[in-house]
């Protein structure tokens, strides 16, 4: 007998493999014992259901494969399953995008140089307008000041106290008057001379704006001179050039220019004091602890004391 194949006169795929099986008198588990095609895939071929199959390349093996056993040619069912399987895609791409939110909201929407204008000035409105209040909210805000050390009526036995604190980035700080050193992170460190009996140490800190917050601590001075503090070794190295100011103990002030990868090492009985024209590029170690740059690029600061580092209080180290 001579078969001769097939051509394909179908509505669908699914539709044909199932009619010409159950003419052939196959059930779906004889058409995979004599194909090698697992079952779940030539269900999902019947059913129409092409979500579950591999890679295309392994479909239109299987297709082949099917068409030896039912006599049709191979690219027929081939290019209807690439037709039916292109309009299922479609079908779900049109259904996600029927469902996503910007379609809901703006489908019927068209972008026209008016409407485009009109997003770009109310855009601009938006921004000045949040500009203009953190700008308000920046000028009225307070800067917050925490006093860590000393505590309140402390007992100091030395001749001076550290004092240390933080408050917010960028914000300037005083001791007594005297502006000190603050890193990026708002923290900052300083020692003070202490006298015998009741003494004050009134803590400031201020923002640009000049809105501004202080603390007042006391302290009891119950001895201790100068002549017991540690020596104060300062050793300052130079990124770039920079005018710098110092007083040395109660020594006339000096004022030094030094260049990008100048050092200068200073030392004293009781304390340094510096001015800098870019506390950038004005790195400081006071004492063998290196304590980075002194501020900001370009920022100039004045009168930012060092004093020996530990102090000694309450009798503790």
């Amino acid at each position: 007998m001579i078969f001769e194949k097939k051509k394909i006169q179908i509505e669908t795929l699914s539709e044909y493999l199932t009619s010409v099986r159950q003419n052939l008198g196959l059930s779906l588990e004889e058409v995979g014992k004599k194909t090698g095609i697992k079952l779940k895939f030539l269900q999902s071929l019947e059913s129409g259901d092409f979500k579950p199959l591999p890679a295309e390349v392994y479909v239109f093996g299987f297709l082949r494969q099917l068409s030896q056993l039912y006599l049709v040619q191979p690219f027929e069912l081939i290019e209807q399953y690439k037709k039916e399987k292109g309009i299922q895609q479609q079908q779900i791409k049109q259904a996600m995008e029927g469902h996503s939110w910007h379609k809901k909201y703006f489908g019927g929407l068209v972008i026209t140089p008016k409407i485009l204008t009109l997003a770009v000035g109310l855009l601009f409105v938006g921004v000045t307008a949040g500009y203009i209040v953190w700008q308000v909210w920046s000028i009225n805000k307070t800067p917050s000041l925490n006093v860590t050390q000393p505590t309140e009526n402390q007992s100091v036995q030395q001749a001076s106290i550290q004092v240390t604190g933080t408050t917010d980035p960028g914000m300037s700080v005083s001791v007594n008057g005297d502006n000190i050193f603050v890193d990026s992170g708002g923290a900052f460190q300083t020692q003070v001379g202490i006298s015998q009996g009741p003494d004050e140490i009134v803590v400031a800190a201020e923002n640009h704006f000049g809105k501004s917050v202080s603390k007042t601590i006391n302290v009891i001075g119950s001895g201790g001179s100068a002549a017991t503090s540690s020596p104060v070794v300062l050793k300052v190295d130079f990124t770039a050039p920079v005018v710098l100011s110092f007083i040395i103990d109660d020594q006339a002030p000096q004022t030094l220019n030094f260049s990008g990868g100048d050092s200068k090492t200073f030392t004293a009985d009781r304390r340094i004091i510096l001015s800098t024209s870019d506390a950038g590029s004005t790195k400081v170690t006071l004492n063998g602890q290196a304590l980075g740059a002194m501020g900001k690029p370009k920022e100039q600061l004045s009168n930012i004391p060092f004093f020996s580092d530990p102090a000694v209080v309450n009798g503790q180290q």
